[in-house]
C-alpha cells in the first residue's frame, strides 16, 4: 500500500464522514425502499432519529448494481455493489462509511474504509465490526469516491463525491 494511497483513503473517510446531501432516490434497491426502517425496527416505543438525513436512501446511476436489498453486515458477511466508474478517476477506489441506529433510535457511526476493487465493476468488502451496540440494529451505509486529489502545504485535499446510501442490518459476532 503506497502512502499516497493511505492518504487518499483517509481523505475519502473524512470526507465521506462529512458528506450531506439532498440526492433523491435514482433507481436500483434504494427506489421504493422505505429507509432504513425498512430492515430493522426501533427498540419498543423508539423513534428512529436522522435529522440530517445521513442515513436517506438514494443511489447515483453509477453504481449500476447496488447492494441487495435486506443486505446484513458486519461479521464477515460480503457487501458488494457495481460501480461502471464514470464519476471517479483512473485508478480510484470507493469508499464506505457505516452507521446504525441505536436502541433510542439515535443514528450512530461505526466504522469505514476503502472497498476492494479499482476503477470500476464490482467493488466489495467483508469488513467486520467488532464488539458494539449494532448488533440487530438497522443502519446504511454510505458509498462514495474521491476527485481532484493533490497533495500541497495543507496536506491531501480532494472533492467527495456521493454514490449511493444503501439500508443494512448489523450482525456483530462474538
Amino acid at each position: 500500500m503506497t502512502n499516497r494511497f493511505t492518504q487518499a483513503t483517509v481523505l475519502g473517510l473524512t470526507l465521506l464522514g462529512a458528506c450531506k446531501h439532498d440526492t433523491k432516490p435514482a433507481g436500483g434497491a434504494a427506489s421504493g425502499s422505505a429507509g432504513p426502517a425498512a430492515v430493522g425496527a426501533p427498540s419498543a416505543g423508539a423513534e428512529l432519529k436522522d435529522p440530517n438525513g445521513d442515513c436517506k436512501p438514494f443511489s447515483d446511476p453509477s453504481i449500476t448494481k447496488p447492494p441487495a436489498a435486506g443486505t446484513v453486515f458486519g461479521n464477515g458477511q460480503t457487501l458488494s455493489l457495481e460501480y461502471d466508474g464514470s464519476k471517479s478517476e483512473a485508478s480510484s477506489s470507493l469508499f464506505y462509511r457505516t452507521f446504525f441506529f441505536d436502541a433510542e433510535g439515535t443514528l450512530r457511526p461505526i466504522s469505514g474504509g476503502p472497498f476492494d476493487g479499482m476503477t470500476k465493476g464490482i467493488f466489495s468488502t467483508n469488513a467486520k465490526v467488532f464488539e458494539s451496540n449494532a448488533n440487530g440494529r438497522p443502519g446504511c451505509v454510505k458509498v462514495g469516491t474521491v476527485i481532484n486529489t493533490k497533495m500541497g502545504s495543507d496536506g491531501m485535499t480532494g472533492t467527495q463525491v456521493p454514490l449511493g446510501t444503501y439500508p443494512i442490518k448489523y450482525d456483530i459476532g462474538k
